[in-house]
């Protein structure tokens, strides 16, 4: 009796501990889609700061990016379709009047140009992605 009693604790406990888990996941990802939106929607704006903030602010983007690539490679992804989305749909409502810099229309390019996979096998290449085997050349 008393090995069936912690037994019978885990079988009720042990599925909500793993809904649990479950929902610190998806709010994890909802962090990280949000954070991807209002970083593109500070990107759409800073046509108004000076060109050396902007260069900073691009060059602390790219390593922000690359740091989260190599720390939580999920939560990688799930920023940067965030961004892809963001950057999606502010270019089909972007006329004249929204001056961006070449910068962000280089970087609007980066985010939206290249598919998944092929992201993916770059930052493979790069050494971005962790915890994946490379093969060795015999």
């Amino acid at each position: 009796m008393k090995t069936v009693t912690p037994l019978i604790l885990f079988l009720c406990v042990g599925p909500l501990l793993l809904a649990q888990q479950g929902n610190v996941a998806l709010q994890n990802f909802r962090f990280y889609e949000n954070l991807a939106l209002r970083d593109a929607q500070y990107e759409q704006t800073l046509h108004t700061v000076n060109l050396q903030d902007e260069q900073d602010y691009w060059t602390d983007q790219r390593n922000y990016e690359r740091q989260l690539g190599t720390e939580n490679f999920a939560a990688y992804l799930v920023y940067m379709k965030g961004k892809k989305d963001a950057y999606q749909q502010h270019l089909q409502h972007c006329s004249e009047t929204c001056a961006h810099s070449g910068r962000f229309f280089e970087r609007a390019h980066e985010y939206l140009s290249i598919s998944d996979a092929e992201y993916l096998r770059q930052l493979m290449e790069t050494g971005m992605v962790l915890n994946t085997s490379k093969k060795r050349n015999p």
